[in-house]
């Protein structure tokens, strides 16, 4: 009798609003992936009233009512009168043949929480394995590509543009460029420059389809792994953004040795220090592992990745001078750019 007089201890507020929080986002996020797999955004790119949205997915109309609802609340979608349109951030993102469509994005963290729902086997019997060169190449070049083009890369294009060193340079490799997105803006805005991206075999196969895309001129792919393969030399400019090497001062010396005298290293990263403290996404990044490649506790990092600070002192230890550092905040974490000159 006595626990039906006294309350617990310990309130239960924080748990239950825990609880609440949590499965509001699922609520969000089950909401967004079903509108993206019925192509609501697509059919609601021409206003329509609910009577014809139900007709045309064979839905029953009580239920599409509210689940119309939740889209607008979510901003998705708008309502005027009795009709239904995808709002102008449904239609830029989440929609297929926009320039700056986020489906392939979107529809792949369908992966992450299959994750998250297998969690207790992986703390029990360890991270999920991938092989490197087919993740990069089937769904990394993908996703870092749609995403570069929210903003990030034409903020990056413009500050390295601005660069006295840009317009002379005539030699640029892109190490581990993936999509060759940024080697493409680069050669579109000097004329005179020769772009090439470097990156695994797979990888380079998706480039080019980038490449015939934009039907980007200058712009060649060079296939290897830039941890064991050389990546050539007499390079004006070197540019490297959010690769996998570009925290490891074992690769310095190399890059310096592909630089002309008076040539740009630029690269852009996450680094460990710089990023906040998130353990839930921490976690996310450790329950997945790629072949041959040992992560480190933090999101985007590997082992043997070193510090900001300690990552400048070994570029000046090689011969590099510290031009510049810019903060290039994203959707997900603070990146820096740092840019170098060889003398």
């Amino acid at each position: 009798m006595k626990i039906l007089l006294e309350k617990p201890k310990v309130d239960s507020t924080p748990l239950f609003r825990l609880l609440n929080y949590s499965l509001d986002g699922l609520r969000c996020y089950y909401t967004l992936i079903s509108a993206l797999k019925l192509n609501i955004f697509e059919s609601l790119k021409t206003p329509k009233t609910l009577d014809r949205l139900s007709k045309e997915y064979g839905c029953d109309k009580k239920l599409l009512l509210i689940f119309c609802r939740v889209l607008c609340k979510l901003g998705l979608v708008l309502r005027d009168g009795e009709k239904y349109v995808a709002s102008p951030l449904a239609k830029i993102y989440l929609t297929k043949n926009s320039p700056f469509s986020q489906k392939f994005y979107v529809e792949d963290t369908a992966r992450n929480v299959e994750l998250w729902m297998n969690l207790p086997k992986i703390l029990r019997k360890g991270p999920v394995s991938l092989k490197a060169e087919r993740f990069f190449s089937e769904r990394a070049v993908h996703i870092m590509a749609q995403q570069a083009l929210c903003g990030e890369l034409q903020k990056t294009v413009e500050m390295v543009a601005s660069l006295p060193e840009f317009m002379e340079a005539r030699r640029l490799l892109d190490l581990g460029g993936g999509h060759g997105l940024y080697s493409i803006a680069f050669t579109k805005i000097n004329p005179k420059l020769k772009a090439y991206v470097f990156d695994l075999p797979k990888v380079t196969e998706k480039t080019r389809r980038y490449i015939r895309m934009f039907k980007a001129r200058r712009v060649y792919t060079i296939s290897g792994n830039f941890f064991k393969d050389d990546f050539g030399d007499n390079y004006d400019i070197i540019f490297s953004s959010y690769n996998p090497g570009g925290k490891k001062i074992g690769l310095i010396p190399k890059i310096y040795g592909s630089l002309k005298r008076g040539g740009l290293y630029i690269n852009k990263q996450i680094f460990p220090d710089k990023c906040p403290d998130n353990p839930l996404l921490d976690l996310e990044w450790n329950l997945w592992v790629f072949d041959g490649m040992e992560k480190g506790e933090k999101t985007y990092s590997f082992k043997d990745d070193v510090r900001m600070d300690e990552y400048l002192k070994c570029l000046e230890k090689s011969g590099f001078k510290i031009l510049n550092i810019y903060s290039l905040p994203n959707s997900l974490e603070e990146g820096q750019m740092i840019v170098c000159k060889k003398i």
